[in-house]
C-alpha cells in the first residue's frame, strides 16, 4: 500500500489487495471518527454526525470491500430523486459522494480506502440529514435560519432511521418521518405529476414586465400566453382585445382579479415557469414540515389564498372569503385562541394609521372627523371636543390625542370583532367595506383579518354554549346596535398560514406569492 498527506491530516491510503483494505478499513473508520461531536471532510460540515456514529465499528455500512452495497446503491438512488420529496439532491453531499466513489478505484492497479471510506460516511451523513429535513424541514420557522437544533425533531426520529438501515427499508424510513397531513400527501403527488411529465408548466419566465411595453416584451407576452393555451390565435378581434382576454384567463389561473390589465400580480404570474413553479410546490411541502398535529376543531387562514376554513375533526364545516394586509401592512403569521367576540366593538385607532392617514386628513378638512363617525380622546379616555383642537400644530411625531369610530354598521370593524391574544395586535373581524369580498386579490388591510361570513362564524363559535347564547340571541344583539361581549365557552385555536400553492382532491391550485415570501425561501434554499 502507500499513502500521502490530506488536508484532513488523514492519509490518503491505497491498496492492491482485498487483505489490505480491510486492514486499512479499520483503521481509517476510527480515525474520521475520534471527534466527539464534530467531522468536517474536505470542508463539508457533517451535521448528522452524532446520530451515525454510533453505527460504526470496523465495518462501513454503504459499501462491501470497495464496490457500493445494495443499501448504499438504494440510498444513492433515493438521494438523487429527492426532489420528489420536495428536497435538492445536491443538498446531500452528491456530487461529493460521486466525486469519491469515482475515485475509489480511478487507478486500476489500487483501490483509494480514504476515498471509501469519506464516500461511506458521506452517505451516512446524507441519511441522517434527509431524514430530519423531511421531519421538520430546513429552516427554523421563525427566522429562516439553517435548522441546526435536531431536537425539534420528532422523539425517535433517528432511531426510525437505524430501523430503516437494519431491515433496509431506506424509503419507508423517509417515508415514515414526512408530514401525515392530507394537503402534504397531495401535494408531494402533484409535484410527481409533474416531475414525471416533462410536458408540463413548459412556459417562458417573463421576469421584467411593466404596462409601457415595447413590441419585443408584448411579443413574449403574446407568446408566453399562446403557450399556456390562453391566447386565441385563432380570433378575429384586434390584438388588444384578444391579449386582455388572455391575460384575464391566467389571472382566473392564479386567482388574480381578472381585469385584464397588466398590474403588479399579474406581472408576477408571468414570471412563473416550469421550475418556479415546481420550487413553488416544494416551498409549500417545507411550510407543512414546520406544522404540528391541529386540534379536534380550529380556525385556518391562508393568507395568499384570502381564505379562511373551518375543520372539526377534519371536516370543513365553514369556508369564507377573508381580505388580508397589503403587501406594506403584512398579516402576521401566528398560533392563538378566539376567546371572546366583541359586537358592536369601537374601533381605536392604532398610532400609525391615525399619523400617517387621519391626522393629514384632520388637518385638510376637520369635518372629517364627523364624516367618518370618530371621536378624538384625551387622557383617561376623556373625549374632546375636536374643532377646538390646534391640528395644524400636531405632526406625526407629535399627537397628544387618540382617534376612536363609535359603534355602529359603519365602524371599520363592522358589527363584530373576534378577538384572540397575539403580539402583533391584529384580530378577524367584520367590516363596512365589503366591496373587496368581491375581487380575489384580497390583499388590502393593515394587517388585521376582515371576514365576509361573520354570522356564522359567530353561530359556529357559540354553538357549544346553547345555555346562554342561541342563533336567535345573536340576531337580537345585532339588531341592539350596542356593544356586547360575548366570552366563549371554550376557545377556539386559529392559525394564520402562508401556502402559495394548495393540493386537494380537485388538483393542483396556485396563488400569488403576494408577500415574496416563498420568494425569500428560495433565494435561501436555491442560492447555490
Amino acid at each position: 500500500s502507500c499513502s500521502t498527506e490530506t488536508k484532513d491530516d488523514i492519509k490518503t491510503i491505497k491498496v492492491k489487495t482485498p487483505q489490505d483494505l480491510d486492514k486499512e478499513i479499520i483503521y481509517l473508520i476510527p480515525e474520521f471518527l475520534k471527534h466527539d461531536s464534530i467531522l468536517s471532510l474536505d470542508s463539508i460540515n457533517l451535521s448528522c454526525y452524532k446520530f451515525f456514529k454510533p453505527l460504526y465499528s470496523s465495518n462501513l455500512l454503504w459499501f462491501e470491500k470497495s464496490n457500493i452495497n445494495s443499501k448504499g446503491d438504494s440510498l444513492l438512488t433515493l438521494i438523487e430523486k429527492s426532489l420528489y420529496y420536495g428536497l435538492i439532491p445536491q443538498q446531500y453531499h452528491l456530487a461529493e459522494i460521486k466525486n469519491n466513489i469515482d475515485s475509489i478505484h480511478s487507478n486500476k492497479e489500487f483501490t483509494n480506502v480514504t476515498s471509501l471510506v469519506k464516500a461511506d460516511l458521506l452517505l451516512s451523513d446524507a441519511y441522517f440529514l434527509i431524514g430530519a429535513h423531511l421531519n421538520k424541514g430546513r429552516f427554523y420557522t421563525d427566522s429562516l435560519l439553517l435548522q441546526t437544533n435536531f431536537n425539534k425533531l420528532d422523539k425517535g426520529w433517528d432511531s426510525v432511521l437505524v430501523n430503516g438501515f437494519n431491515t433496509g427499508n431506506l424509503k419507508a424510513a423517509f417515508d415514515s418521518l414526512e408530514p401525515k397531513f392530507y394537503n402534504y400527501r397531495m401535494l408531494k403527488h402533484e409535484l410527481a405529476v409533474i416531475l414525471n411529465n416533462t410536458s408540463l408548466f413548459q412556459i417562458d419566465s417573463i421576469p421584467f414586465v411593466c404596462e409601457k411595453d415595447s413590441l419585443k416584451k408584448r411579443q413574449l407576452i403574446v407568446n408566453s400566453l399562446t403557450k399556456q393555451g390562453f391566447y386565441d390565435t385563432t380570433s378575429t378581434s384586434n390584438d388588444s382585445i384578444t391579449l386582455a382576454k388572455a391575460i384575464n384567463k391566467l389571472q382566473k389561473k392564479w386567482f388574480i382579479q381578472p381585469d385584464g390589465k397588466l398590474g403588479k400580480y399579474t406581472t408576477q404570474a408571468l414570471s412563473y415557469n416550469r421550475e418556479k413553479i415546481i420550487r413553488q410546490i416544494c416551498m409549500a411541502m417545507e411550510r407543512w414540515r414546520w406544522e404540528n398535529k391541529f386540534p379536534d376543531k380550529y380556525a385556518f387562514i391562508n393568507i395568499p389564498a384570502f381564505w379562511l376554513t373551518v375543520f372539526e375533526k377534519d371536516t370543513v364545516v365553514m369556508q369564507s372569503a377573508v381580505v388580508c394586509g397589503k403587501p406594506d401592512h403584512q398579516t402576521p403569521i401566528l398560533k392563538s385562541k378566539i376567546d371572546h367576540m366583541l359586537i358592536y366593538p369601537y374601533w381605536n385607532v392604532p398610532v400609525s394609521i391615525a399619523t400617517k392617514e387621519i391626522l393629514p386628513a384632520v388637518q385638510r378638512d376637520t369635518s372629517y372627523i364627523r364624516k367618518k363617525n370618530f371621536e378624538v380622546l384625551g387622557g383617561k379616555d376623556k373625549v374632546l371636543d375636536y374643532t377646538k383642537i390646534p391640528w395644524k400644530k400636531y405632526t406625526k411625531d407629535y399627537l397628544p390625542v387618540r382617534f376612536r369610530q363609535r359603534i355602529g354598521e359603519e365602524n371599520s370593524l363592522g358589527v363584530v370583532k373576534f378577538n384572540f391574544n397575539n403580539p402583533f395586535g391584529v384580530y378577524l373581524h367584520d367590516t363596512n367595506s365589503k366591496r373587496y369580498f368581491k375581487t380575489s386579490s384580497r390583499a388590502q388591510s393593515h394587517g388585521c383579518i376582515r371576514l365576509e361570513n361573520f354570522v356564522d362564524f359567530a353561530d359556529f363559535l357559540i354553538r357549544d354554549d346553547s345555555v346562554h347564547y342561541r342563533h336567535d340571541s345573536l340576531q337580537v344583539y345585532f339588531a341592539k346596535q350596542e356593544q356586547k361581549k360575548i366570552r366563549l365557552k371554550k376557545a377556539l385555536p386559529i392559525y394564520t398560514r402562508y401556502y402559495t400553492a394548495h393540493a386537494d382532491s380537485t388538483g393542483l391550485k396556485l396563488y400569488i406569492d403576494v408577500y415574496r415570501k416563498d420568494e425569500e425561501m428560495m433565494n435561501l434554499i436555491y442560492k447555490n
